[in-house]
């Protein structure tokens, strides 16, 4: 039994070191997946003037009265390397969001067994009842498929924190157009 302890764990580590070297091989920069007018810049002022818009929207709405809400691939970007710089729950940085075509596509570094790849999620946003939901259609980290457990996990951690966030509304409109969202909706009256 003694042996067959070490034996599963030589396996394991054998199997640890051939997927890093893999990685190491194939694996590609931020570089190589980039926003479609170059980097999108991050900064704070940004984070402020999306957070100061949806309070603004938030406020103006009732039951009766639609509310607005533009959201940049400035704005978004920079919320979300702002949001990533305070857990370390998400291994990605260099995080740069764009919106475009209907999609969301969401690229960065995700660092994994000491090993820094380029990745990509593309995602669909839609209006289901009056919640907004994102789904995710493809992930990649260099030329690997995320694994459909961590696709299931992006995706129900996602819709959470939009719902979390977005309690109060009802969404009647979304629309994903080029470097920008545009979400409408009203105040929840149940």
């Amino acid at each position: 039994m003694r042996g067959n302890g070490l034996t599963g764990k030589l396996f394991f580590i054998l199997m640890l070191l051939l997927t890093i070297s893999l990685a190491c091989s194939v694996g590609g920069s931020s570089e190589d997946i980039a926003p479609p007018e170059g980097n999108i810049p991050i900064n704070q002022e940004a984070t402020d003037r999306l957070k100061q818009n949806f309070n603004q929207a938030i406020q103006e709405t009732s039951s009766s009265n639609e509310a607005q809400l533009r959201i940049t691939n400035e704005e978004i970007t920079s919320l979300v390397a702002t949001e990533l710089s305070h857990t370390d729950k998400i291994p990605l940085t260099n995080p740069q969001v764009w919106f475009t075509a209907g999609r969301i596509y969401i690229t960065g570094d995700v660092s994994a067994f000491g090993v820094t790849n380029s990745s990509i999620i593309v995602a669909t946003a839609l209006v289901d009842n009056g919640r907004l939901v994102v789904e995710v259609q493809e992930a990649k980290m260099g030329p690997f498929d995320f694994p459909d457990s961590i696709l299931e996990s992006i995706t129900q951690t996602v819709n959470e924190t939009i719902a979390g966030i977005l309690i109060d509304l009802d969404i009647v409109r979304l629309e994903i157009l080029e470097g920008e969202m545009f979400v409408v909706g009203t105040r929840r009256t149940s």
